[in-house]
């Protein structure tokens, strides 16, 4: 019988520990296979060329999941085991020794290999590549016997190389055909700063020459280059690039293009296969092109991203590429893609080493080099990357060390709940702020919060009037009543009471006007009470759908599956939004039926959470976030005094906007850092320098200043009945509208700092 695994894990690596972490912490109980290549438990791969290497780091140290973490977390991992083919259709992986494995989900995270010189005598004995935990163990056996070493490549693996060579007494000569070091960086005086410090340290570099020959009699004895010169060596260690690991994959229907193809969701082309890793060839988020990322930071978090997808959270993948390289005490990151970068912007010191490098292009930052600049500010250039905010405002700024640069807000965020018919409030609180100057980057909707978003990603910066035309399109001209004078509050039950009946026809229509034709037509089988196909109809005719893509202003809209009772975010930067799926955000049962998308069921986002915060957290982050909710139910409120006062106020406790502010957890994350602090401040210069450089320390230190939130709250008309909601007669609207804009207007007359110039541009 062959052997089961609901998620099958391709690769011994970091993206798959990642991963297989993931999806226990996400709540996966199916069985999960690791299958490795190698021989050992998966590991840690950036200290080969540096502590590994030097011997000063217990091989154990390595492992990412060790047998006891294995056993914890229900995860089995078959080492020795490559795959030789995989059939998708049948969703069956087969290992080199025959064996047959069915899954239900598989992630591709297999890795890349070193590509191996071509030269004559590459094969002699002394010439090593640097790939793998064996590989580094075989370099360090000969480098105990070794007095010079060649290493071919100046990349960053081959410079550590060649730094830790050096602190283990042996003479390095670099190699590498290219005639600048890093020329990617595009910047002189950056290559010629690491050229300086590799030569000080006693490393000698030969650029724009390579190799024609690996000479000696079964073991290498000297390296003939190009141009004829002969560098002696008794080691050579081979550093010029990987080749994603993906031949397994011949006649498998996966496309393979310089690495395993996958969208932004990193699915391949095939059901229920991912892929994560260096062997992944994403789209990069910056600039569009398609590449892979070969760095530990792309690992872990295409991992963890593989693995919520793999559980059907359907997450675009966005994240900033991100490299570190450390030679050296020259420890330096390099986060983006520069190219086609037409500005570049200095900050700090090269020689005092606090530094950073800042590529722009349309005043957008495109990428950042920095060495020993506070991780507060790498983390900030990181976010102005990742959400393309425009510094047309602070270009001439970005120079000043003194600058805060975490202090640029990089999005504004305009949180959008439901309400039925008061949601003409958001209307009026959108043209307020249009007023204000205040144009969202980010609208995250639910229900009636779906159609207002879509509309206003639909005509960014000119969002009001259109909803203003939207509301009073859908608005419905009730009868007025006898003018013996009912009263308001009779008035307003009266128009609730013609709504609920009649419908909004540019909007809903109530099914007991139907003609019954059949069984199913019948009430006892209705699973709604009213038909909204109108709202499709209109919506339509305010948003051009297709190039929402394109819009600057990104729309989040959610609904809940009715099966499976989980929250699904629509996002306009990966989904193609429809019609239907803002339908399905504003399909509250009873009175709407649920919406189908691609085969499954949708309800009200609204029945999950009214107040789509984590969403626009989740997707977007925290750091340098304004964020503007509209909260359409009050929190606050005397108590009721009868029924129908009881009724309203149910509502407003269960759709009210609550933000979980979690403090127990922002003081546990201030305690830790303050812990990390007071212990490096138990080290050395040097050795706190170089942890201040390290990419996780940047990750986990450099936590910006929490969300800014400004709320715009609805008090409500006087007299209004609990069925507010149903009230969209023409007077309801405008007064909601009105309210909407003199109370947005209001808020932010109490928060001027928020409307400092450039805050919100």
């Amino acid at each position: 019988m062959p052997r089961y695994a609901d998620y099958l894990l391709i690769g011994g690596g970091l993206a798959s520990a990642s991963a297989a972490e993931a999806l226990r912490d996400g709540g996966a109980t199916g069985a999960i296979l690791i299958l490795s290549d190698e021989n050992v438990l998966p590991y840690n791969r950036p200290p080969l060329s540096k502590q590994m290497l030097r011997g000063t780091l217990a091989r154990e140290k390595l492992f990412l999941l060790d047998e006891r973490a294995c056993r914890e977390k229900g995860v089995e991992v078959l080492l020795g085991s490559p795959l030789v083919s995989i059939d998708p259709r049948r969703h069956v992986a087969v290992t080199a020794d025959g064996g047959e494995i069915r899954y239900g989900q598989a992630l591709i995270a297999t890795g890349t290999s070193a590509v191996r010189a071509r030269a004559p005598g590459a094969d002699l004995a002394g010439v090593h590549h640097l790939r793998t935990l064996a590989d580094a163990e075989a370099i360090r056996q000969a480098a105990v016997h070794a007095r010079r070493a060649v290493v071919l490549g100046a990349s960053f693996l081959g410079l550590e190389v060649a730094a830790t060579l050096t602190q283990m007494g042996i003479a390095v000569t670099v190699l590498d055909q290219e005639a600048v070091l890093f020329g990617a960086l595009k910047a002189p005086q950056v290559s010629d700063a690491i050229l300086d410090h590799v030569r000080e340290h006693g490393v000698t570099t030969l650029l724009g020459d390579g190799v024609a020959a690996f000479r000696g009699d079964g073991h290498v004895a000297s390296v003939l280059t190009r141009s004829g010169t002969e560098l002696p060596c008794d080691l050579v260690v081979v550093a010029i690039g990987v080749v994603p690991n993906a031949a397994f994959l011949e006649g498998s229907g996966i496309a393979v293009e310089d690495g395993v193809v996958v969208d932004q969701f990193l699915r391949t082309g095939q059901p229920d296969v991912f892929a994560a890793g260096d062997v992944a060839s994403i789209i990069d988020p910056i600039s569009g092109s398609r590449r892979r990322t070969e760095h530990w930071d792309s690992a872990v978090k295409q991992g963890r991203l593989a693995a919520k997808n793999m559980l059907g959270a359907h997450l675009a993948y966005d994240e900033v590429s991100y490299f570190y390289c450390r030679v050296f005490d020259f420890g330096f990151e390099f986060l983006g893609n520069p190219d086609g970068s037409e500005t570049l912007i200095e900050r700090g010191s090269l020689r005092e080493r606090s530094y950073a490098l800042i590529y722009l292009k349309d005043d957008m930052a495109k990428a950042l080099f920095a060495i020993g600049r506070p991780a507060i500010e790498t983390k900030a250039i990181e976010a102005l990357i990742r959400y393309r905010v425009n510094l047309h405002g602070t270009v001439d700024k970005l120079s000043d060390p003194a600058f805060p640069l975490e202090q640029i807000p990089n999005q504004t965020a305009l949180i959008l709940q439901g309400g039925g018919a008061i949601g003409a409030f958001e209307c009026g609180v959108v043209k307020a702020l249009e007023e204000l100057q205040i144009y969202p980057d980010v609208v995250a909707g639910v229900s009636i919060g779906a159609f207002n978003g879509a509309i206003i990603a639909g005509n960014p910066r000119h969002a009001g009037a259109a909803l203003e035309a939207f509301w009073r399109e859908l608005a419905v001209n009730t009868p007025d009543l006898p003018n013996w004078g009912p009263g308001q509050a009779i008035e307003n039950a009266f128009s609730a009471w013609y709504c609920f009946m009649f419908g909004a026809p540019r909007f809903f229509r109530p099914r007991w006007f139907n003609p019954i034709c059949s069984l199913d037509q019948v009430p006892l089988a209705w699973t709604s009470f009213y038909d909204p196909s109108p709202a499709k109809e209109i919506i339509a005719r305010y948003v051009d759908f297709p190039a929402l893509k394109k819009s600057p202003v990104r729309l989040l809209i959610s609904a809940v599956d009715v099966e499976t009772a989980e929250l699904r975010v629509f996002d306009s930067y990966s989904d193609d939004i429809t019609p239907d799926h803002i339908l399905a955000s504003g399909s509250l049962p009873p009175a709407f039926p649920w919406t189908t998308i691609a085969g499954r069921h949708y309800w009200d986002g609204g029945i999950f959470s009214n107040s789509p915060l984590e969403q626009v957290v989740e997707r977007c982050g925290v750091a340098g976030k304004r964020v503007i909710i509209v909260d359409l139910f009050a929190s606050a409120r005397p108590l009721p005094g009868n029924l129908m006062d009881v009724l309203a106020r149910r509502d407003e406790i269960v759709y009210a906007e609550r933000v979980n502010k979690d403090v127990r957890s922002r003081e546990l994350i201030r305690d830790f850092q303050r812990l990390i602090e007071e212990m490096l401040g138990h080290m050395g210069p040097d050795a706190v320098a170089l942890i201040k450089q390290w990419p996780r320390y940047i990750q986990l230190m450099g936590s910006l200043r929490p969300l800014a939130v400004t709320r715009i709250v609805r008090g409500g008309i006087a007299g209004e009945p609990p069925s507010r909601d149903y009230d969209f007669s023409l007077a309801a609207v405008e007064g909601n509208m009105r309210e909407g804009f003199e109370r947005t207007m209001a808020a932010f007359e109490k928060a001027k700092g928020m409307r400092e110039p450039g805050a919100f541009a």
